[in-house]
């Protein structure tokens, strides 16, 4: 006859055996918890401009976009605004606002001249439209006026944010635990560094220039 322990030992063993099939039910089913998110936080030290950081994860990882579109207005002969961040993969628009016409293009993506490209003449009350499935900073320019300039800067990931101008602090929020390439980029330039995000993380920059 099995003692009162055998049956409890057996009992536990059982309720082990029928629970990890659940469990990985559960997981498949999205009803287990994702990983921690926190926010990445931080001060920029840069001379007078403009400032963005973003993210990319150090292993490969597919982001969908959200189904967002994003506008550079041209009106009174200047791109507006002169800084746009935008996800890879974000269509942006760039409607003429003036009674001249415009042209849109960009000499390179990231430094990259094979990815240069022109949107052509853009006529009054018309736009051009691009989506932009490559990463890195894009210099807007206009061939007919060479004041109208802006930055476009595709981030390889939905984490990113502008640099408060005054006071140098950024807030990335909902951001996974993991390692990331932060990168800053400040009048041109872009400054790197891993760092590993565990919950709510700082990461701060002294930029040279």
């Amino acid at each position: 006859m099995l003692t009162a322990q055998v049956v409890n030992s057996i009992g536990k063993s059982a309720i082990r055996f029928m629970a990890a099939p659940l469990i990985l039910l559960l997981m498949f089913a999205g009803a287990v918890p994702p990983l921690r998110a926190g926010t990445l936080s931080g001060n920029v030290k840069a001379s007078r401009g403009e400032s963005v950081v973003y993210l990319a994860s150090v292993r490969p990882v597919k982001f969908t976009p959200k189904s967002q579109t994003y506008v550079i207005h041209q009106k009174g002969m200047h791109f507006t605004p002169t800084l746009l961040v935008v996800p890879e993969g974000a269509t942006v628009e760039f409607p003429n606002e003036d009674l001249a016409p415009h042209n849109v293009y960009w000499k390179s993506i990231a430094g990259n001249p094979r990815l240069s490209h022109d949107l052509g003449i853009v006529a009054r009350g018309h736009k051009a439209v691009w989506t932009f499935s490559h990463a890195g900073d894009v210099p807007i320019l206009c061939s007919f006026h060479k004041e109208m300039t802006a930055n476009i800067i595709v981030a390889p990931s939905p984490y990113f944010a502008k640099v408060d101008e005054i006071l140098g602090d950024y807030f990335i929020a909902g951001v996974p635990d993991g390692k990331y390439k932060v990168s800053v980029w400040h009048n041109g330039t872009t400054t790197s560094k891993l760092v590993t995000v565990a919950g709510d993380t700082r990461a701060n920059f002294t930029l040279t220039r």
